[in-house]
């Protein structure tokens, strides 16, 4: 696949050495984020159990297009984090019209505008809208629970 071919040809073979101290990096990241975690609180005060949060910035693209940005997901990648990926929702193009979305939206910076440009209302019509369900590392069970409840609230 030419775009993940890419991403390796981006730089050059390290040492053994080298890939070891970058683990070092990547564990006391892991470290970090186990912590802030820890330490989070929900608004009542109890621990934070799960995340939910996009899948990405756009619903899905067409065939053959990828994405440039996959912060939504790599991050969790890197940190070993149980995620679950699933359809929330569809785009519709009659929300869109009737809230005249084309005319009115700005975006932000150039990725938000890469990812606007994308957006074609009428291709994009009925794509899926992904979230995710993130549990610590491990926590495979719970995610997997969690999905079920949020299954169930989308089906009703």
């Amino acid at each position: 696949m030419p775009h993940i071919q890419a991403f390796i040809d981006r730089a050059p073979p390290i040492s053994v050495l080298e890939y070891w101290q970058l683990n070092k990096r990547k564990v006391a990241a892991q470290r970090a984020y186990q912590t802030m975690w820890s330490n989070m609180r929900s608004k009542s005060g109890r621990p934070v159990d799960l995340l939910l949060v996009p899948t990405m910035p756009h619903t899905a693209l067409p065939h053959r297009r990828s994405s440039r940005w996959v912060g939504y997901t790599k991050l969790f990648n890197f940190l070993d984090y149980t995620a679950l990926s699933f359809p929330a929702g569809r785009a519709s193009k009659d929300l869109d019209e009737q809230a005249n979305v084309a005319s009115a939206y700005q975006p932000r910076n150039p990725n938000d505008a890469w990812n606007w440009g994308n957006y074609d209302i009428g291709t994009m019509d009925g794509h899926h809208v992904g979230l995710q369900i993130v549990g610590r590392r491990f926590e495979e069970e719970k995610v997997l629970g969690a999905a079920h409840q949020i299954q169930g609230l989308l089906e009703t």
